[in-house]
């Protein structure tokens, strides 16, 4: 606690050094309202004073968010936040940042029908700063999230016997998944709501089945011996630390069911022969993933399951699968697992002509059931069973006793395993083209869909979809067990927001986040401030950037716009009179000295036959220099050496 509280210290008196310099940029943009940014300015500081770093980290960006929904609903209402005090009783707007809020909404709260876009984004750049800046979380704020982790699992109803169904003989699945439509468990739901609704429901079941037949026959069959097997970059459940992963220590029954270690656990079949001869035994237990909580943000943590290591070598040769199958059919023309500008694109021509929502969701993939998921595929039955079998039913967790060591999950996966990003969103998009098929009432052809191209992309739980069809599947999604998160849906006004791209009226108003201040011990602090000041320049707010610069070192190199090299950019022309040069006659080139950035990552060697499947696994191109073993944590450094003059001043 008293690292925190020293950390704590520090961060404000960067952030109150950084959030002068916004200010000064502000002036310049705004010349007139430079006393009331003064102002501003004060307030922020004595209120800093009082409250501590959460100001930055947390009343702020809670005013922006509040801002949002504003722009979003064209008028200006009271919040009751911090800094959010109303400057008089006829004037609705804030004291803290009036100037800006008079160029967007009248003094009645209405918004301007010639608002100032340049006034929109420096609210939002003000508001969002610290947003995201990486902060350790309290012990508190783990337990409530691993809580909340437990209770949104504990909602969902319990999987079916099908997914209990481990280490047996599976064939084809059984039939308890008859379609959406004949489901008991979402008709309990149907029948909850009022009668003049249950009708429309009804039919947009029956749609969703039919699109997602569409869905899994354009995905084609499933054949894990055509798809790639490889491990996933992340942590393993089994141990903490470095390990090779490539030696199995368990293979449970239910994977070996799909996924037979003699044919997909090693390089050739004598590899697994001389495994089961030399007395190192294979374990066949069921194992549980491992929840770890990650830094999100400074109000609560990012809970992540860390998969056992061949559960995560047969999801990713499911994602390989989905992936590919996706981006070459018309499922890539709304679903791009590896690009976000489709989503990006169209959230801002929503902005522009209304016609797009931008939807959201709560906890997205701890709320994928098994029984959608089991609904959805079950017209492929050999896709069913293999997510079966590589799926994690168990989770264990030490980061609060307040919850059960050991739970058994009710969600078909967790952050972590490879196969949740992909499943959710091509459930999303089922249900997301069901809706917009039954509010246009066009007939469930793959032509009707394909016309709805630029009209629905899907991201994970970034969803954008024609605002007419916006709130039918909100309420779909809830008859799914989803819920939507308000607070980031837009589907009125001028503001949208998805995958990182926030616009009003066609503007990016995106604001440049500060992360982190720079230490001499954290090389990678040195790249993120860095990286901050290149994007505060990016935009023009040269005070902000020249402050972030000032606070590096001297070894940096200035560096054109478009350069590689690692450095500070510039849109003048690129002078370094202050860092060592010199002529490398070996090249015959002019060279300077500067400051680098090299990742560093060593291997250690292991005495049996795992490389060769790691070189089939890793497939090095033979012009690089590789080695087999077990990977360290790769460190990121920085020294010094020599570059090419021309690859710091080209354009």
């Amino acid at each position: 606690m008293e690292l925190i509280h020293h950390m704590s210290k520090c961060h404000v008196r960067e952030l109150s050094n950084v959030y002068a310099a916004l200010f000064e940029d502000a002036k310049y943009t705004f010349p007139t309202l430079a006393t009331e940014f003064e102002r501003d300015l004060t307030r922020l500081l004595v209120l800093v004073e009082r409250r501590g770093i959460r100001v930055y980290l947390e009343d702020l960006p809670a005013v922006g968010k509040h801002l949002d929904r504003c722009l979003s609903g064209g008028l200006y209402k009271l919040s009751g936040l911090p800094l959010t005090k109303r400057f008089s009783g006829r004037v609705v707007i804030p004291k803290f940042l009036r100037g800006l809020y008079l160029e967007v909404f009248h003094k009645d709260g209405r918004l301007r029908e010639d608002y100032n876009v340049d006034a929109v984004i420096f609210l939002r750049q003000i508001l969002f700063a610290a947003k995201n800046a990486t902060f350790p979380c309290s012990p508190k704020k783990i337990t409530d999230e691993v809580c909340e982790f437990f209770e949104t699992d504990n909602s969902l109803p319990e999987p079916e016997k099908f997914w209990e169904a481990a280490g047996q003989s599976t064939g084809e699945p059984p039939q308890v998944y008859e379609g959406f439509r004949s489901s008991e468990l979402v008709n309990q739901k149907v029948g909850e709501l009022p009668l003049c609704e249950q009708r429309e429901v009804s039919l947009f079941l029956t749609m969703l089945d039919n699109v997602s037949n569409i869905v899994t026959s354009t995905l084609g069959p499933y054949d894990p011996g055509a798809w790639r097997f490889r491990h996933g970059p992340g942590a393993i459940s089994e141990v903490v630390g470095p390990t090779n992963k490539y030696c199995w220590r368990n293979w449970s029954n239910s994977l070996e069911t799909e996924y037979p270690i003699a044919d997909y656990g090693f390089h050739s079949h004598s590899s697994w022969a001389d495994r089961c001869n030399n007395g190192k035994e294979i374990g066949s237990a069921e194992p549980a993933s491992r929840l770890v909580a990650v830094p999100k943000s400074f109000s609560k943590p990012r809970l992540i399951a860390a998969e056992p290591s061949e559960n995560q070598w047969c999801q990713q040769n499911l994602w390989h699968y989905f992936s590919r199958r996706s981006e070459y059919s018309w499922i890539g023309e709304f679903v791009r697992f590896r690009d976000q500008t489709l989503n990006q694109e169209l959230c801002t021509k929503g902005a522009v002509d209304g016609t797009l929502a931008t939807v959201d969701l709560s906890a997205a993939s701890d709320r994928v059931t098994c029984h959608v998921v089991g609904q959805y595929f079950r017209g492929n039955p050999k896709l069913l069973s293999c997510l079966r079998a590589s799926r994690t039913r168990f989770v264990g967790q030490q980061l609060t006793p307040r919850v059960p060591s050991l739970i058994k999950l009710r969600k078909f996966s967790t952050m972590g395993s490879a196969c949740t990003f992909p499943v959710e969103s091509l459930v999303f998009l089922g249900v997301a083209l069901a809706c917009v098929l039954c509010v246009r009432k066009l007939r469930p052809t793959l032509r009707n869909i394909r016309s709805l191209i630029g009209e629905v992309a899907v991201f994970g739980d970034d969803i954008v979809i024609p605002t007419d069809s916006r709130a039918f599947f909100v309420k779909s999604l809830e008859i799914l067990y989803f819920k939507v998160n308000y607070n980031k849906s837009f589907w009125t006004g001028k503001f949208r927001e998805s995958c990182g791209v926030d616009s009003f009226g066609g503007v990016t108003v995106t604001p440049t986040y500060w992360k982190t201040r720079y230490t001499k011990d954290r090389p990678e602090s040195l790249a993120s401030v860095t990286e901050c000041s290149n994007n505060f320049y990016q935009k023009f707010l040269l005070h902000t950037s020249s402050y972030l610069a000032s606070t590096l070192p001297r070894h940096i190199a200035r560096v054109a716009m478009r350069s590689g090299v690692f450095g500070l950019k510039s849109r003048l022309p690129v002078r370094n009179i202050r860092l060592q040069a010199r002529y490398n006659p070996y090249l015959q080139r002019d060279e300077i000295r500067v400051l680098t950035m090299i990742s560093s990552q060593s291997r250690s060697a292991t005495n049996d036959d795992t490389a060769l499947l790691q070189y089939f696994t890793e497939r090095p191109s033979p012009f690089n220099k590789w080695k087999h073993g077990v990977a360290s944590y790769p460190r990121l450094l920085a020294k010094l050496g020599w570059v090419p003059v021309e690859s710091i001043t080209a354009q």
